[in-house]
């Protein structure tokens, strides 16, 4: 589960539910069992993450996100520090966002470290209609230290099922050279390839999050994972 796309999705719906107030800050802490990114693990053992949230009612929203890592350790850096900026609303049902993330990698900036560098800029965007969604994204230039542009494309579905509980199952294709690069590290062969999303989603009007999801990877001898979540945001 992507806990920085989860505070964007909270964030814009605090800001449009209610013209009472024309701007809204919220706060968000949260753990998982691991954290996976694009069906991809970024380190071992739990993950514990936070962050904050800007959002107007005419649509803007702003935040950072950060967590714990594991997969950039060999270049010096055991955390994710995410900015993220975009426009998003509904129009004529219709909902949409777009906007630019920036992951960073705060220790490999330091004096001494290493010259490859994860630190990745990217462009999403995505519509919805119901409980359907299709998102994009996509790195121009350099993608977690590869020298290469990546994309993709997903679908995603969420329906309640009841007032406080949702399903939830997504599918999202990863192309470009750099997710072939990443998949050639691990199976040896340049290849693109997808990951999928299945679970059970709960938020209390408190602020109180759990989740439970089974995610995995069409990457060969890539195992299903099961990630327990929970959070809090006020």
């Amino acid at each position: 589960m992507n806990f920085k796309r989860l505070a964007v999705a909270a964030a814009l719906g605090s800001a449009t539910v209610s013209g009472a107030a024309l701007a809204e800050v919220s706060v968000n802490v949260g753990v998982a069992s691991q954290y996976l990114f694009r069906g991809l693990e970024q380190g071992p053992g739990a993950a514990v993450s936070g962050g904050i949230d800007y959002a107007s009612e005419s649509g803007f929203y702003a935040g950072t996100w950060a967590s714990n890592i594991g997969f950039a350790s060999a270049s010096g850096s055991s955390a994710e520090v995410d900015f993220y900026a975009g426009f998003g609303g509904e129009a004529g049902g219709v909902g949409y966002d777009l906007g630019a993330i920036y992951y960073w990698y705060p220790e490999e900036d330091e004096p001494g470290s290493p010259p490859t560098s994860n630190n990745t800029i990217e462009f999403y965007g995505s519509v919805s209609m119901g409980p359907v969604s299709l998102g994009t994204y996509i790195a121009p230039d350099t993608y977690f230290g590869i020298d290469e542009s990546a994309y993709g494309f997903s679908l995603g579905f969420s329906a309640p099922v009841s007032e406080m509980l949702s399903f939830d199952a997504s599918v999202q294709y990863n192309g470009g050279d750099a997710n072939e690069i990443i998949v050639a590290g691990i199976t040896g062969v340049m290849e693109e390839y997808l990951d999928y999303s299945i679970g059970l989603s709960a938020e209390s009007e408190s602020g109180l999050s759990f989740g439970l999801a089974l995610v995995a990877t069409d990457i060969d001898d890539d195992d299903i994972k099961p990630v327990i979540s929970g959070g809090y945001s006020f």
